[in-house]
C-alpha cells in the first residue's frame, strides 16, 4: 500500500512540476497576456462595490508574507512546546517553500502589472505565503471547516492581488503549483521515512 501512495504522490508531482514548467515557458514567449488581461477586466466588471474593495484591499494587507511569515513562527513555536518532532519537520517544509518561491521570483523577474507597485510579480509570494500557513494549519488541525475556511482565504487573496494590478492572474497559478508540488514531496518523504505513521501515533497518544 506504501508503495501505491509513493508511487502517486510522484506522479502528482510530476503533473504539477510540468504545469509550472509550461506555464514559465508560455510566460517566457507572452501567451498569457490575453487571458490574464482578460482575468483582471472580468474581475473590475464583476467586484465594484466599495465594500468589496476595501476587503480585497484588507486582507492584501492583513496576510503580506510578512504577517504570514510571523504568523507561521508562532504556530511552529507553540508546536515546539508542543510536539518537537513535528516542528522540525513542517518548519523545515514551510522555510523551504518560502525559499523556493523567492528564488523563483528573483530567478524569473517578472515585471508586475502595475509600475507603481516595487518588485517581481511571479509567482505571489502574497498567495503562496498564505498557502503555506493554511497548509500548516490544516496539516496539524484536519478538519473540514479549516480547509473549507482556508480555501476562502486563499481564493480571496488571489482575487486581491490581481484586482489591485500586484499581479497576474497567472502569477496567482503559479503560487498553487509551487505549493501543489511541495506538498507532494512532504508525503513522499513522510511515506519513505515512515514519518506519518509516527505522526499519527503521537497524535493518537495525546
Amino acid at each position: 500500500m506504501e508503495g501505491i501512495v509513493n508511487v502517486n504522490n510522484y506522479l502528482k508531482m510530476t503533473v504539477g512540476s510540468l504545469c509550472l514548467i509550461m506555464l514559465i515557458i508560455c510566460i517566457a514567449f507572452n501567451l498569457t497576456e490575453n487571458m490574464d488581461a482578460s482575468i483582471y477586466q472580468l474581475l473590475h466588471r464583476t467586484m465594484s462595490s466599495e465594500i468589496i474593495v476595501q476587503y480585497l484591499t484588507m486582507i492584501s494587507t492583513v496576510f503580506s508574507p510578512i504577517a504570514c511569515l510571523c504568523m507561521v513562527l508562532i504556530i511552529l513555536l507553540g508546536l515546539l512546546i508542543y510536539d518537537k518532532f513535528k516542528c522540525v519537520w513542517y518548519g523545515f517544509w514551510c522555510f523551504s517553500v518560502f525559499a523556493i518561491g523567492t528564488f523563483l521570483k528573483y530567478a524569473i523577474q517578472r515585471p508586475r502589472p502595475s509600475a507603481i507597485i516595487d518588485g517581481y510579480s511571479f509567482p505571489s509570494m502574497h498567495v503562496l505565503s498564505v498557502c503555506i500557513l493554511v497548509s500548516l494549519i490544516v496539516l496539524l488541525a484536519k478538519h473540514k471547516a479549516v480547509i473549507f475556511i482556508g480555501a476562502i482565504l486563499i481564493l480571496s487573496i488571489m482575487i486581491s492581488r490581481i484586482y489591485l494590478q500586484a499581479h497576474y492572474f497567472t502569477d496567482t497559478i503559479a503560487s498553487l503549483c509551487v505549493l501543489y508540488i511541495l506538498i507532494q514531496t512532504l508525503y513522499i518523504e513522510f511515506e519513505t521515512k515512515g514519518i506519518f505513521s509516527v505522526i499519527f501515533k503521537k497524535s493518537n497518544n495525546t
